[in-house]
């Protein structure tokens, strides 16, 4: 029998960035340090800090991948929906990137305040993210999906990305909780609907409330 290919192991560095997501997910970046990541993976310290020289720089290694997997998703090779079905995936997968980097989100201020250069490289992303958004929504009156004027575009992407990387800090503030929890994906994608709904066409937003009863109560997503 040939013999089954097996996948090559993580390099540390990598394994240290995935374990650090891990523990940033479940217990927030002030609540872990270095040596609380060095110990979950069960190396030393100081083979840490070969490869990061501190917390900051493993928040760093992790925003390259929040860049390009939000990037891939609101500017992918061909930014344009199709589909209407295409619009109803962006909100899938823009909401499980959410989740699968939730301590970057629910503790965003925080970051931008005291990780070197991120502030700069977050502006940046936002912008991009904006336009491509914008892109997206233009498209959508374009097929007769949804009706707005030019202005209201503009509006339409800046409020979505606020609900996008501010939900998760109104849910912990307003519900005075410390954790972020599945069900709070659900009701990110409810509001982020509500800023583009009223402006559908009847068919689309039919299509729309469907898709929103078919994740009502469901753990979609897990840790």
């Amino acid at each position: 029998m040939a013999r089954r290919k097996q996948a090559p192991p993580l390099d540390t560095r990598a394994r240290i960035a995935d374990t650090a997501l891990s523990l940033f997910n479940a217990d927030g970046t002030n609540a872990v340090s270095t040596r609380h990541v060095a110990a979950a993976l069960g190396i030393s310290p100081g083979n840490l800090y070969y490869h990061f020289g501190n917390k900051e720089e493993i928040v760093l290694d992790l925003y390259v991948r929040i860049e390009e997997r939000l990037l891939g998703i609101l500017a992918p090779q061909d930014p344009r929906p199709r589909t209407f079905d295409d619009v109803l995936g962006y909100l899938d997968a823009i909401f499980a990137h959410l989740w699968e980097f939730r301590f970057f989100y629910r503790d965003l201020n925080s970051l931008l305040r005291d990780v070197p250069g991120l502030r700069d490289r977050y502006r940046s992303l936002a912008e991009r993210a904006q336009s491509s958004a914008r892109g997206i929504f233009a498209t959508m009156v374009e097929a007769g999906w949804m009706d707005a004027s030019d202005e209201y575009l503009d509006l339409l992407a800046t409020n979505a990305w606020i609900v996008l990387t501010q939900w998760f800090t109104h849910r912990q503030v307003v519900q005075r909780r410390r954790t972020i929890q599945s069900a709070d994906i659900h009701e990110g994608i409810r509001h982020l609907v509500a800023l583009f709904s009223p402006l559908l066409r009847a068919p689309e937003l039919k299509r729309v409330e469907a898709l929103l009863a078919t994740r009502t109560g469901r753990a979609t997503y897990v840790s």
